[in-house]
Formats: structure tokens, C-alpha cells, sequence
């Protein structure tokens, strides 16, 4: 069960919106450093536009930030912060950036040891590809110093197949017993596992994983977990279609071959669902019950998942197994307060045994318009 928890702001001001720390990721990198890159942009929310998340809305105006703590997440010096990439760049400018390695194949790059506990990889992307509308461009950035400086020359993004594109959240690299690296990203066809035996000079598709066999929906926010006994297991969303739930799916021959996804979260057992109806009579009523799961596997060999509830009440929830995956928990709410459904995208770290840290963004009534300011916030909990 949850104990302790303690709920804080990381990055909050009324004139700026405060988004998706799972699309930047979290790193711990010892001493109780640890540090949270995420969205920020200049928000007015007066507009639609101010607040929406597609072509032309905030991540147009945005910086990709990354926030540093030296307590383990319970104060964050602003000082320090380093911005990782701006998204308010020409997309000329951004194109000529992302395309280095296209244009001069034999350009030199940085040596960076991504076994190294002070080495950090994000995966940004934005709308900077050829056409109109533009299309979506993904690359990553290494930093050797925990997120101080990073690498002038970025590593692309090849979708695996020839249409669409790939994009890949910040959830963390699995790292294979040779020191070669793997990680799941989202593309046309669901989730793929791509592979990096270079330490990220380039990323390359090796198998599909999973996707919605219906057509009709789809697989995304992908996780990957690398357990004990060698077993790959991978975490997902799967949005319309066969169901929306969170699912898993698991590999025993390094990621080649894929078992069939099932859902770890089930009907019937819900902590929200006493206050669901409360909570429909001042709220929107649509919405999603998970979105955005984040795995984690805990030094005591338990596995947890993250995810953020779209749907009155709009908060944070997690599932918990004590078996490997073999069966999980009922959901457990880390806080059900949000003013509005655009919350969420965790990511989080174990700080010490039992003790875990997440941040995600939020949403509390403070005046604002379209449900009041995203910020950046986060909890400390044991389990």
C-alpha cells in the first residue's frame, strides 16, 4: 500500500505551461541527484491553441528544460536549469540541425559511454520534416556530464518501415549483459524494438513488438523492463481498437520474438470508482481511465506502473506486482485532484528502497483558464 505521500512543485508560473516529462525522462544520477527534463512554454491560456498539444499549440513555443534536484527531489535548484533543445528555432534552422549526419555521413562524434552513470540520452521531436504541414522529425541528444552539455551533433530517428515516422519517450534504455542497449518507440505498425550497439551513435529496428490487430486502434507509450532472469518485457498503451488498458508483452530471446500483449489492469476493483460520480457532475465526462503508464522494476525485485487517470477524478494511479508480471495489485490513486484532464506523463525513479519520487504535469483550479496552469509536479511515496 501507499504511505507517506508527499505531494510538491517542481516547475510552476501562471504564464507558462509545464508538459509531458515522459516525452524528456528522469535520471538519478547518485548522491540524490537527480534530474526531470519536460516541456516549458510561454502560455497565456485565453485560447484553445494555448493549451493544445497538436501541430501549432504549445510544444510550438516550447524549450525542452531540464530541471536539476541535490536532495532526491524534495527541493529543485532553478538555477541551474539547462535548456536541451528549443523548439521555437526556425524549422530551417531545426531541419539543418536534426539532418547533420544526412548531408556529412562522416562527421566526428563525441565518444560517450551510455553504461556510465553520469550519462544522460533524450529523444525530442518536432514538426521540422519536409512538406506542408511539416512532418515529424525524432533524434536523439547524449550529454557525458548528467545533462550539463550535450552532443552538437544529433543522432536521427529512421522509422522502421517506409511511411510515417518514429518517436520514442523518455523511459529509460535497457541495457543488455554485452553493454549493448535496447529501448521500444512508436511508430507506423505499433510499438518496434530498435537496438544500439554503439552507445547511440545510431538507433536500428530489429523486431515489431505489438500493435492493436483490430485496425481500428493503436500501441503506444512504450516501456521496456529488463528483468533478472533475461526476460524482456515491454509495457504499453493500447488506445481504441481491441481495448484501452495498459498491456504487456514479453520477450525470452533478447526481443526477436514477442508474446501476445495482455492487459495488467482490470474492471471491477476500482479505487476511483467512489468518487467517479461526484466527480461527472462538474467535470468533463469523456476520458480515458489510463493514459501514459510508466514501468519501473524496484530494487526489491516488485514491479510498478505509473500512469495518469483521464477521466473524473483526473489524477495519478499505479499497479503493482509482486510475482515478475505474473498478476498485479488493484489500482492505487497517488492523488486524485486535477482540475482538468490534461495531466500526466510520469516518470519516476526509486530514491531508496521502497521510496519512490515522480514527477508529471498537473493541473489545479487557480484562476487560469481551461481548467488553470500546467505545471510541473511531484510526489514523494512509499510502497
Amino acid at each position: 500500500m501507499l504511505s507517506n505521500i508527499e505531494h510538491l512543485e517542481v516547475d510552476y508560473a501562471r504564464d507558462r505551461y509545464g508538459g509531458h516529462p515522459r516525452q524528456g525522462g528522469i535520471f538519478k544520477f547518485g548522491s540524490d541527484e537527480i534530474a526531470v527534463l519536460y516541456n516549458r512554454a510561454p502560455c497565456a491560456y485565453r485560447e484553445p491553441a494555448d493549451v493544445r498539444h497538436d501541430l501549432g499549440g504549445y510544444h510550438s513555443r516550447a524549450q525542452v528544460i531540464l530541471a536539476r534536484s541535490y536532495d532526491g527531489g524534495y527541493s529543485w535548484d532553478r538555477s541551474n536549469d539547462v535548456t536541451v533543445y528549443d523548439y521555437t528555432r526556425p524549422i530551417e534552422e531545426q531541419r539543418a540541425f536534426i539532418t547533420q549526419l544526412d548531408r556529412q555521413p562522416g562527421l566526428p562524434r563525441q565518444r560517450i559511454d551510455l553504461r556510465s552513470p553520469d550519462s544522460a540520452i533524450v529523444f525530442p521531436r518536432t514538426w521540422a520534416g519536409e512538406g506542408d504541414p511539416p512532418t515529424l522529425l525524432s533524434f536523439s541528444l547524449r550529454s557525458a556530464d548528467r545533462g550539463h552539455t550535450w552532443e552538437s551533433v544529433p543522432t536521427p530517428l529512421r522509422p522502421p518501415t517506409d511511411r510515417g515516422a518514429v518517436h520514442k519517450d523518455g523511459h529509460p534504455l535497457a541495457r543488455m549483459p554485452d553493454g549493448t542497449h535496447l529501448a521500444v518507440m512508436s511508430a507506423v505498425g505499433g510499438v518496434w524494438l530498435y537496438g544500439t550497439d554503439d552507445h547511440g551513435l545510431s538507433w536500428e529496428p530489429l523486431a515489431r513488438v505489438c500493435d492493436d490487430p483490430t485496425g481500428f486502434g493503436r500501441s503506444t507509450y512504450a516501456g521496456l523492463i529488463l528483468l533478472p532472469s533475461s526476460r524482456l518485457q515491454c509495457y504499453s498503451l493500447n488506445i481504441g481498437g481491441w481495448r484501452d488498458a495498459i498491456q504487456m508483452c514479453y520477450s525470452d530471446d533478447g526481443g526477436y520474438s514477442w508474446s501476445q500483449p495482455k492487459p495488467i489492469v482490470r474492471w471491477g476493483d476500482s479505487p476511483w470508482a467512489v468518487k467517479s460520480s461526484q466527480a461527472m457532475r462538474s467535470n468533463w465526462i469523456g476520458g480515458k481511465h489510463y493514459r501514459s503508464p510508466w514501468p519501473m522494476l524496484l530494487a526489491d525485485g516488485r514491479l510498478a506502473v505509473l500512469f495518469a487517470r483521464r477521466k473524473p477524478p483526473f489524477g495519478i494511479g499505479l499497479v503493482l506486482s509482486e510475482d515478475q508480471g505474473a498478476s498485479w495489485s488493484p489500482e492505487q490513486v497517488i492523488r486524485d485532484d486535477a482540475s482538468t484532464w490534461d495531466i500526466g506523463y510520469p516518470v519516476a525513479v526509486e530514491t531508496a528502497p521502497n521510496h519512490i519520487f515522480t514527477a508529471y504535469y498537473y493541473s489545479l483550479d487557480d484562476g487560469n483558464g481551461f481548467g488553470g496552469t500546467r505545471f510541473i509536479a511531484g510526489t514523494h511515496f512509499n510502497l
